[in-house]
């Protein structure tokens, strides 16, 4: 089935596509100048490609109406039962995770964890969302780079086959639960329901063109993201050996050798803070765009409406007034003391990242996994600390070179 997402016609760059959908370069000149007009200091426009075709109907694109119906039709897909219905496609991928991680134990090799997570992550998001089985884990001598060009090309002739994939869904030739099914299934489900009157304007379904639109959007947003999150996770552990093995033994306590389900993963508090904590060192995402939807007075300033707002992530969440001492961990802090907006890893708002729940299943699942197995430790090559990449999406500059040992149980 994953035929016809093979190509070469484009070149990939998951960076510029995860703020592709956000930002145009338009924009960008347009909140430089209004940035003048109101007499408030602003950083120059970051110059980037719009966002066409199939990422135009995308919820980070959509405004008013057209969003709220969408999102009405999405969110329910990434509900709490609906990301169980997922779990066994990710743990499919999940045991060729820990096979590769066994493999470096008993070879005793040095690896980049980046270009492990990313393969982990890519199969487990094509999986869910399309149902298409990438293997980029098995192939591990093919670079990562051809894999993600594959994914991403789509010439007319596969967009048809795809289309034809989405029909043969919805006249039930075929069946699995993934993004696509799920979005069908929905369709299915409200075709009974009676429409109440407040949502009478809202439409109930999405078009072919809208959910393959929707789903390449989150392709194109938590392949990324999730790469991020867990490697610099793994990084905490192999230089924090003291917080890795306080992990270990939440999860030996809680879970032991039984299969670790959704449920399962949700008792794990001390990992929550953990991951919570590396997402406020490590935000994958540096700025969030929101649009002004009127005209708003901000101290002495007169933000118009249809401006461009943008929050950096990365500072607010090294600010010393939020966080006295930025580099030191945080684990034990409280939250209730802290300004809601101090901690946006995925935003806030209506326009919160949707596939937040999805990105944190699937990072905690390969982790938890993984830490049952092997022991992560740094090297000769890991580079302490790491130097950082801040352009759009957060990432090192350079390989994250780490080991694993094979725990003794």
């Amino acid at each position: 089935m994953s035929l016809f997402l093979i190509g070469d016609s484009i070149k990939l760059t998951l960076l510029v596509l995860l703020i592709l959908i956000f930002v145009d370069y338009v924009y960008n000149l347009r909140t430089n100048n209004i940035f003048r007009r109101i007499g408030m200091p602003g950083p120059a426009p970051i110059p980037l490609l719009s966002a066409a075709g199939l990422f135009e109907h995308g919820l980070p694109v959509l405004k008013d109406e057209q969003w709220k119906s969408a999102r009405s039709i999405v969110s329910p897909t990434f509900s709490s039962a609906k990301l169980k219905a997922m779990h066994s496609l990710m743990n499919d991928v999940s045991d060729m995770y820990n096979e590769r991680l066994l493999e470096y134990a008993d070879k005793q090799e040095i690896f980049d964890i980046k270009t492990i997570n990313g393969q982990y992550t890519l199969d487990i998001i094509a999986s869910c969302l399309f149902g298409v089985e990438t293997n980029s884990l098995k192939n591990e001598n093919i670079i990562l780079i051809n894999h993600l060009k594959k994914f991403f090309t789509l010439t007319l002739t596969r967009i048809f086959l795809l289309f034809i994939l989405i029909a043969r869904r919805r006249q039930c030739l075929e069946r699995r639960n993934d993004f696509i099914q799920m979005m069908i299934d929905h369709e299915e489900e409200i075709k009974d329901q009676e429409v109440g009157q407040q949502s009478k304007s809202l439409r109930k379904t999405l078009s072919d063109k809208e959910i393959l639109s929707q789903a390449l959007v989150f392709l194109a947003a938590g392949y990324e993201t999730s790469n991020v999150l867990m490697s610099f996770f793994f990084y905490v552990m192999a230089t924090e050996p003291v917080i890795q093995e306080k992990i270990y033994q939440e999860i030996r306590q809680e879970i032991g050798d039984n299969e670790v389900t959704y449920e399962k993963l949700n008792q794990l508090q001390y990992l929550d803070m953990v991951i919570n904590e590396t997402l406020r060192m490590y935000p994958p995402v540096l700025r969030l765009d929101r649009v002004a939807s009127k005209d708003y007075q901000l101290g002495n300033y007169l933000i118009p409406k249809g401006t461009i707002i943008h929050a950096p992530v990365y500072p607010i969440h090294h600010d010393s007034e939020a966080w006295p001492e930025p580099e030191k961990s945080y684990l034990k802090a409280e939250k209730a003391k802290r300004h809601p907006m101090a901690f946006l890893p995925f935003g806030e708002g209506p326009r919160n990242c949707i596939g937040m729940r999805f990105a944190l299943v699937e990072a905690k699942l390969g982790i938890v996994r993984a830490l049952r197995l092997v022991e992560f430790e740094r090297c000769g090559k890991t580079e302490v600390p790491l130097q950082l990449g801040k352009i759009i999406v957060l990432n090192s500059k350079n390989s994250i070179f780490l080991r694993v040992i094979r725990r003794s149980q």
